[in-house]
């Protein structure tokens, strides 16, 4: 059964030999994520930071820091990761309301709160102060009461006062934008280290007014649980390490920024909305989670991969049946690019499933290959597409369509040219065989002493 809270899937890892403990004493400045930033270019192991000077909490990094770690947060099988995403999106559990949790052990409000005491790592070195990065935002429509829950970036700029960036159409964009229009300060809370299917579930592409905790519960097999805030009307998952209250003050703006972003380039400094914080509470010993963005690929973009796999996996398979897999590659931010595997049933239909995917999900570079090419060696990606594809007659260019706004490369915000490549084998055609070595399969790791 998935983990519950943090706490076991960290021990999780640790019983797996997939954990460090790192004992000697850490700046929470530029080093956390150094270590962070090594574990996930190295396939490495999660972190616990047991001393990070100028604070007495511990922090946990590297949580997700490549993809075996999240397939393990699903507690399936690697090739079971997706499909078992996708079939959880279909069965969505309403969270249970409980009267208390361990994220009530300590509750401060008031001055009593200092978050410049918090182990917030600042990370990359133009970054202009400590950032909140692994925080699941909770906040409900102010006119309907719709719930969200997702993850957004959180300067820390004062002991209670916290820049935000969540634009329209990002849903708290969206509550804060309407909150707004009625000159309303808007409830948020952040969950910071929940079980690891809450924060999957925040990367699912959801509709609007749909509540990610659902999902979350969903890939748990039991509703979350979630208690009540003590300044705010909101509900938070109970057994989250710690909780953010506050309200995002309607008609204020101050400079965030800049900060390195999972373009792996830095967004500017500019205006942005401003949380006031009014309330924390967390468990006794509680544990910070800190979560790297930035040049790909960090944890930011391995938590994105499955929700996002799933999401775009059931919306082909309406169209195409034949599509086997989809994968969204860290080198493109995850978003930025993506390789379908297909296997055609009619000719052209490669070329319908790329028209399909570059106007949506705001990608810029997509791939279809046949189904027996491994969507997630970029390798074998790209033989296929040297040698299957012909530049001619099989790249599709589209000038001028909506993406993602922060492509460094863009002529203007939000908006790029996008390119589809077939690498199929031409349909119905006669095409050379593969050349296969029989009997691969059977020969032992040979990595192994002994083998």
């Amino acid at each position: 059964m998935p983990f519950h809270d943090l706490r076991s899937f960290l021990e999780a890892l640790e019983a797996a030999g997939d954990l460090v403990r790192i004992r000697g004493e850490i700046s929470p400045r530029h080093e956390i994520a150094a270590y962070i930033r090594r574990t996930s270019d190295t396939d490495g192991p999660a972190l616990l930071f047991e001393k990070v000077r100028g604070s007495a909490i511990r922090v946990a990094g590297g949580v997700f820091a490549n993809r075996r770690k999240a397939v393990l947060s699903l507690d399936c099988g690697a090739d079971e990761a997706v499909n078992a995403f996708a079939k959880a999106m279909h069965a969505p559990l309403t969270t249970r309301l409980v009267d208390s949790g361990p994220c009530k052990d300590i509750v401060l409000t008031g001055p009593a709160v200092d978050l410049t005491h918090w182990p917030v790592p600042t990370y990359c070195e133009q970054d202009s102060g400590p950032f909140i990065t692994a925080a699941v935002a909770l906040s409900k429509d102010p006119v309907d009461g719709s719930k969200n829950a997702s993850i957004y970036r959180f300067e820390v700029k004062s002991p209670r006062r916290l820049g935000v960036l969540a634009q329209p159409p990002h849903h708290l964009g969206i509550h804060i934008q309407k909150a707004e229009q009625r000159n309303e300060p808007l409830p948020v809370a952040l969950a910071i280290g929940v079980a690891p299917a809450v924060l999957m579930a925040t990367q699912w592409e959801a509709p609007y007014g749909v509540d990610e905790l659902g999902l979350a519960g969903a890939l748990l097999g039991r509703a979350v649980e979630v208690v009540r805030c003590e300044t705010v009307d909101l509900e938070v998952p109970a057994h989250a390490e710690i909780i953010i209250e506050g309200h995002i003050l309607p008609g204020v703006r101050e400079i965030e920024g800049p900060f390195g972003e999972y373009t792996g380039y830095y967004t500017p400094a500019y205006p942005k909305p401003v949380m006031e914080v009014t309330a924390l509470t967390h468990r006794r010993d509680p544990i910070f989670q800190a979560m790297l963005t930035g040049e790909p690929t960090t944890e930011n973009h391995v938590l994105k991969m499955i929700p996002m796999e799933a999401s775009c996996l059931l919306n082909l398979r309406r169209r195409f049946p034949g599509v086997t897999a989809v994968h969204f590659p860290g080198a493109g931010g995850v978003g930025l690019m993506s390789v379908i595997a297909l296997r055609p049933r009619a000719k052209n239909e490669a070329r319908s499933v790329l028209t399909t995917m570059l106007g949506s999900h705001g990608n810029k570079l997509v791939v279809v290959v046949d189904d027996d090419v491994d969507i997630f060696d970029l390798q074998q990606v790209m033989w296929a597409v040297c040698t299957r594809c012909q530049p001619d007659r099989d790249v599709i260019i589209l000038p001028r369509m909506m993406g993602w706004q922060l492509d460094p490369s863009a002529p203007e915000l939000g908006t790029y040219a996008v390119m589809g490549i077939d690498a199929t084998r031409p349909f119905g055609e006669k095409f050379d065989s593969v050349a296969r070595v029989p009997g691969v399969d059977k020969v032992p790791d040979l990595r192994k002493r002994g083998a």
